[in-house]
């Protein structure tokens, strides 16, 4: 026997209160935060950390890859939105109405066959049309009661599109520069970890090189 699921106050909180009751951490020397939004539905575009990723990724490639994000974000909660407002029983309060009208014109000949000169035509066809009806009306129910839509769960939406964005964005740039995309359990925020091992090189290093081989052309020459 499966067990029924325990509702919990927590469960009614929007993903912005639940937020607050979180402590969202501060960004550091070996991960960087990217926080989210008022409403918790997306990110901040404004969290690039120069100290921490000037030497090891820019601030636009940076800033694209939360843009990427708040884009599905987005799109998952619009997707939601019309979702909600979308009439799922029109279908069915046609069919009711159909079967209403039905019913009027088995009652319409119902009459006539009493009051007027009908013979069993009239009333075979009553019968017929009320029968026609009665089954329009049972189906609607029957479908009302076994069917439900399938809804978007928003939270396990953004959670899975965002998670195959960073694995994506990992794979293609930031490992290959000792970086790493995660977030929060629930998606609430960003984590770009940063790998203290890593060494960009530098400017003046490339420089010593050129001079190098500099140096190392004109003796050859004299040779």
């Amino acid at each position: 026997m499966s067990q029924t699921k325990e509702i919990l106050p927590e469960d009614f909180l929007t993903r912005a209160e639940r937020v607050r009751q979180l402590n969202v951490p501060e960004s550091h020397e070996f991960m960087v935060v990217v926080k989210p939004n008022n409403q918790a539905l997306g990110f901040r575009n404004n969290c690039y950390n120069s100290i921490y990723l000037s030497d090891r990724v820019d601030k636009l490639t940076f800033n694209n890859t939360v843009k990427k994000a708040n884009k599905i974000c987005e799109n998952i909660w619009r997707a939601k939105k019309v979702e909600e407002e979308a009439e799922y029983s029109k279908y069915y309060r046609w069919v009711l109405y159909l079967a209403i009208f039905i019913s009027l014109i088995s009652f319409a000949l119902l009459l006539l066959l009493i009051y007027g000169s009908g013979g069993n035509v009239l009333l075979y066809a009553s019968l017929v049309l009320i029968c026609i009806a009665a089954l329009l009306t049972l189906t609607v129910v029957v479908k009302s009661l076994f069917s439900q839509p399938h809804f978007i769960d928003l939270e396990e939406s953004i959670i899975k599109g965002v998670n195959l964005l960073l694995d994506d964005e990992n794979r293609r740039f930031y490992n290959q520069r000792n970086l790493r995309w995660k977030m929060q359990e629930k998606c609430y925020w960003l984590e770009l970890h940063i790998d203290a091992g890593y060494k960009v090189k530098k400017p003046k290093d490339a420089y010593a090189q050129q001079e190098n081989v500099a140096s190392i052309e004109p003796s050859e020459k004299s040779l």
